[in-house]
C-alpha cells in the first residue's frame, strides 16, 4: 500500500506527522503557534493527493475514497494538536485555483497575510 511505503521512505513528513513514533516535543511545538494555515492546491502537480494538504489521505486500499482531517487518527487522537488547535479555530483552511506554490503575491497578501498579523 502507498500509505506504507511513505511510511517507511519519508525521512521527514512521516516523522514529523507522527505517523511512526511519538514525539510529544513535535506537538508541543505546534500548540504554540497561534494559527496554522494549510493550502490545497487545486491545480497541483506534485502532492497527491491534493487533500493531503489538509492533513486527508486515501483510505486504507482504496484510492477513490479520502479520509478527510477530521476523521483521521491523527486528528482523533490529537496526536500533533491539530484537534485542538481546530477546536479553538486556530487552523485556517485554504485553497488556490493554482499548481503548487504557484499563487500570486496579491493572493499571498490577501489570504495569509491576515493571519500573520496581530
Amino acid at each position: 500500500h502507498k500509505e506504507e511505503i511513505y511510511r517507511k521512505a519519508s525521512i521527514f513528513l512521516a516523522d514529523i506527522n507522527q505517523e511512526n513514533t511519538f514525539n510529544e516535543q513535535y506537538k508541543t511545538n505546534l500548540l504554540k503557534i497561534r494559527n496554522l494555515i494549510l493550502v490545497k492546491f487545486l491545480r497541483d502537480s506534485m502532492v497527491t493527493p491534493h487533500d493531503s494538504e489538509h492533513f486527508g489521505f486515501y483510505e486504507e486500499n482504496d484510492t477513490s475514497k479520502i479520509i478527510p482531517l477530521r476523521e483521521s487518527s491523527l486528528y482523533l487522537k490529537d496526536l500533533l494538536g491539530l484537534k485542538t488547535m481546530d477546536e479553538q479555530s486556530r487552523i485556517k483552511f485554504l485553497e488556490s485555483d493554482t499548481d503548487h506554490l504557484q499563487f500570486t503575491d496579491k493572493w499571498f497578501i490577501d489570504n495569509i497575510i491576515p493571519y500573520l498579523q496581530d
